[in-house]
């Protein structure tokens, strides 16, 4: 999990009647800001007809200035959004926890709109973060606070192993005398991708297990919090389902499934294992 901060951007079509629609979001993570249009294109069809290229138009070019806006302050950049943009409100300043901007936007979208684009955070080409990076992020995220408390486990971050006699190394997140671990993470808006990657850290993990002879092996997976209040009734039904699924195949391969909801949590897995 990482910190995001975003702000809602809402569309007033009538100037002055104080109607408004959330049209898009602005986001900042990991020190890069991304601005997206989450207003579907239908709403605007029927509300403009023939002529909703127009708003659509000044729509998006109002986000770009925002970003850019956001940008020129940093750190800080969302408090400089206080006034309207071409038409564009800026809404509460918001700082939650995210697995990636994904999951910022798709938080904002549930908050504040039932007429988004839900599948916003979804789109694999919309520059949103991607699960392998998302995977990495939280991995290196784990492995600095770990040294921060045991420096001297540094070199059993990220070695490689093969899997077989011969085979092509394999790089690992944690691979010591004692234990191997792998790092991952299941996003409620990309649930099959997720479990998809688990499912293939779990061979690798149970292979080197084998291979080598260790003690243990584990999966170390950064999932939503049960409370959180952003997730649906299908999402959450389908997070329970899909945790409990990589469970089971985690048993099957005699290795510890470890889902943690912060890094604080995977921290002290990490330090459980490595003794």
């Amino acid at each position: 999990m990482t910190s995001a901060k975003w702000r809602p951007l809402f569309w007033e079509p009538v100037e002055g009647t104080g109607e408004r629609l959330m049209a898009g979001v602005v986001v900042q993570l990991g020190g890069e800001t991304v601005v997206r249009r989450v207003i579907r294109d239908d709403v605007l069809d029927s509300l403009y007809g023939s002529d909703s290229s127009r708003p659509r138009v000044l729509i998006e070019e109002s986000l770009e200035i925002c970003r850019r806006i956001v940008d020129t302050g940093g750190e800080d950049g969302l408090l400089l959004l206080e006034s309207p943009i071409f038409g564009l409100h800026p809404g509460p300043y918001r700082q939650t926890d995210a697995l990636g901007v994904g999951d910022a936007i798709r938080q904002a979208v549930l908050l504040y709109s039932s007429l988004a684009q839900t599948d916003i955070a979804d789109d694999e080409d919309d520059g949103t973060v991607q699960p392998e990076e998302v995977n990495r992020r939280f991995a290196t995220e784990v492995r600095d606070a770990v040294l921060q408390q045991a420096p001297d486990l540094a070199r059993f971050f990220n070695r490689q192993a093969r899997l077989h006699q011969d085979g092509s190394l394999i790089r690992f997140g944690f691979l010591s005398d004692a234990t191997v671990i792998h790092f991952s993470t299941v996003s409620a808006v990309r649930q099959s991708a997720s479990v998809s990657y688990a499912r293939a850290k779990l061979w690798e993990l149970a292979r080197a297990k084998e291979f080598a002879g260790l003690p243990s092996a584990a999966l170390l997976t950064a999932v939503p919090r049960k409370d959180d209040p952003t997730l649906g009734s299908k999402q959450r039904s389908k997070l329970v389902t899909n945790l409990s699924e990589i469970e089971r195949e985690a048993d099957d391969g005699k290795i510890r499934f470890l889902p943690v909801d912060s890094v604080s949590m995977a921290v002290e897995r990490v330090l459980e294992l490595s003794t």
